[in-house]
Order: C-alpha cells, then sequence, then structure tokens
C-alpha cells in the first residue's frame, strides 16, 4: 500500500472510547494540551505520540488525517485555476462577436488640446539656445 503524502496530511491521536477509563494520564502527558478523554482536540494536536506510551490501557493511537489548511490551499489554486481556464476559454469568443474592426489603411487622427492664448515659441526659442537649429 502507497503511503500518502506528507504535504498533504498530518499525524494526531485518536481515543477508543470503549477502551478509555478517563485516568487522564495522557492529559498529564500531553505537551500541548490537547487531550480531554475520551475526546482529542485535532487542531491543537501535533501527533507527537507521547500520549499513546502514557495509556495504560493502550486506548490511544496515531492516525494520518488529512491537513485541512494545505487541502483548503489546494482548492484555492483549483479555483483559481478553474477560473483563469474559463476566462481564456470564454473571452476571445465574447471580443469577437462584441469588437468592431479598426481600419488601419485610413488616417488616424490623434486630437491634441492646445490652452488659449498659447503662443507657439519659434527661432532659437524653439530649438534650444546654442542647438544650431533657427
Amino acid at each position: 500500500m502507497r503511503r500518502p503524502s506528507r504535504l498533504f496530511t498530518r499525524k494526531v491521536a485518536r481515543i477508543d472510547p470503549s477502551r478509555c477509563r478517563r485516568c487522564n494520564l495522557c492529559v498529564k502527558s500531553c505537551p500541548v494540551g490537547a487531550l480531554k478523554p475520551p475526546a482529542v482536540a485535532t487542531s491543537l494536536c501535533v501527533g507527537c505520540g507521547i500520549c499513546t506510551y502514557s495509556c495504560p490501557l493502550g486506548a490511544i493511537s496515531i492516525h494520518t488525517v488529512a491537513s485541512r489548511g494545505a487541502l483548503a490551499a489546494v482548492l484555492l489554486i483549483l479555483l483559481i485555476a478553474g477560473g483563469s481556464l474559463y476566462l481564456a476559454v470564454s473571452t476571445p469568443s465574447y471580443y469577437a462577436n462584441e469588437a468592431t474592426t479598426i481600419n488601419f489603411t485610413t488616417t488616424l487622427v490623434t486630437p491634441t488640446f492646445t490652452p488659449i492664448n498659447a503662443t507657439m515659441p519659434t527661432g532659437e526659442g524653439a530649438a534650444g539656445a546654442g542647438s544650431g537649429f533657427g
């Protein structure tokens, strides 16, 4: 059997409620305070396994579970990729129907703005002093 990737999984403790007698030895040994028999706070559990050695009845075991943070990141990446793919596929057909063609063979005139009472410099003032023009 193939081992799951550690990138998307993590280890957490699991308590078998039928075997647990609530002696709280595991609670005292847990370095992060993730145990309240027979429940385990999976968000706090680091999967160190210390609690498995402290349980005299063997009610605690370590299991591999999916990491919610990594799976959420993968889901976000897939949503972004799907949205980008949708835009890439749908955009050309949309613009092909909506765009107007431009005839580049005609002369394009770009409007210019000239302020009122503006004078255009001539001679040396236009070319710049000492440039050799004017």
